[in-house]
C-alpha cells in the first residue's frame, strides 16, 4: 500500500504514515535517537507498529508560515520518491534547517538517503540523556514510559 494519496489535488501522505500525537513528538524529543545533517536533523526510535513520519519547521527558524510550509513539503515531496528505502518499524522526526528551502531537490533525497543509511549505526550507540523540557510533571516526557 502506498503511504501517499492524491486529496484535492495535493499529494498527501496517509493518515496511518503520520505521526499525529503530541505523545509520540514528545517520546522522540526525549528518549528518540539522532542522525545530524546538513539540511535536517532526524529524530527516530524503534516501533512496534508500521513506520511513521512527522516533520518540524519551527518558528524559530522559519519566520514566514510560508516558508515553513514549503519545507516541509520539499522534504516530503523526497520522502514520497524515497519512500521504498524507508526503514522498517520506525518512528521518524524530521526537523528542519533553514537551508532545506534553498538546496537543490536532489540534495534533499541524498541527505535524507545518507540519514537512513546512519539509522543502524545510531541504534547501536546508546541514546543521550535529555533533559525534559515539560513544566508539569504529569507530562510524558516526565514518566518512564516505552511503546
Amino acid at each position: 500500500m502506498a503511504a501517499f494519496r492524491l486529496v484535492a489535488g495535493n499529494i498527501m501522505l496517509e493518515k496511518d504514515k503520520r505521526l499525529r500525537k503530541s505523545r509520540d513528538f514528545a517520546l522522540l524529543s526525549q528518549k528518540g535517537r539522532v542522525v545530524y545533517g546538513s539540511l535536517f536533523t532526524l529524530r527516530f526510535r524503534q516501533s512496534e507498529e508500521a513506520t511513521k513520519v512527522g516533520f518540524v519547521a519551527s518558528t524559530k527558524v522559519f519566520k514566514r508560515a510560508a516558508d515553513r510550509n514549503r519545507a516541509k513539503r520539499r522534504l516530503r515531496a523526497a520522502l514520497r520518491d524515497l519512500e521504498a528505502e524507508w526503514p522498517k518499524k520506525y518512528d521518524l522526526l524530521f526537523i528542519t534547517k533553514r537551508d532545506v528551502i534553498t538546496a537543490n531537490y536532489s540534495d534533499i533525497k541524498k541527505q535524507v538517503q545518507k540519514s537512513f543509511a546512519k539509522i543502524p549505526e545510531a541504534m547501536k550507540r546508546p541514546p543521550k540523556k535529555r533533559k525534559p523540557r515539560a513544566k508539569k510533571k504529569s507530562s510524558i516526557v516526565y514518566k518512564d514510559v516505552e511503546r
